[in-house]
């Protein structure tokens, strides 16, 4: 999965997904003897669900200067 080349599969995977056995092998096509491994259909919605969370996880809070509640602002 090209995910992985701009995530660093370690630390998201024992942070989401620790129910996943053998990402390393699953990521790089094949393990150790060489016999060709993928993730299931079921891992990979599981996947993107954790993505979408470690995006929630990281979003840019409010802008600097930005008031968040509407009563502050003066009328």
């Amino acid at each position: 999965m090209k995910l992985f080349d701009y995530i660093k599969a370690d630390p998201f995977f024992a942070e989401f997904l620790p129910e996943i056995k053998s990402h390393k092998f699953k990521i790089r096509g094949f393990n150790s003897r060489n016999n060709p491994t993928d993730f299931t259909d079921e891992e990979k919605m599981k996947i993107n669900k954790a993505l979408q969370k470690l995006i929630e996880k990281h979003k840019l809070g409010k802008k600097r200067g930005q008031k968040t509640n509407t009563n502050d602002v003066a009328e």
